[in-house]
């Protein structure tokens, strides 16, 4: 009897780990490469932008698809010209690609 409640938490165990690998695959490596190919849109306001004209500080409306809410984020411009027309406190609908750790803007207008 003992030997049996062993293995039937040996099985729950295995399954449970299974179940959370699972998960973790999901939120791993391999969905931020599907993600990193996915185009998110989103809208929000310009804090600041780099002198450098190479990223845009912007306190973003909530990002369902992503479970975002509003924040004040960092973005990276595929195309530093982007960025020349924009003034801080700009409304701007911008559409963004995920890349690992990076967000970068891949449209942008006020």
């Amino acid at each position: 009897m003992r030997t049996i409640s062993s293995l039937l938490l040996a099985t729950a165990f295995s399954l449970t780990l299974f179940a959370m690998g699972d998960e973790h695959s999901s939120h791993g490596h391999s969905t931020s490469i599907t993600t990193s190919q996915q185009v998110i849109e989103a809208t929000g306001i310009v804090k600041s932008i780099a002198s450098n004209h190479e990223s845009l500080r912007i306190f973003h409306d909530p990002i369902p698809s992503l479970k975002w809410p509003a924040m004040n984020m960092e973005f990276k411009v595929k195309d530093h010209d982007m960025t020349h027309t924009l003034e801080v406190g700009d409304k701007v609908k911008f559409s963004f690609i995920r890349q690992e750790a990076d967000n970068t803007i891949v449209k942008i207008s006020k």
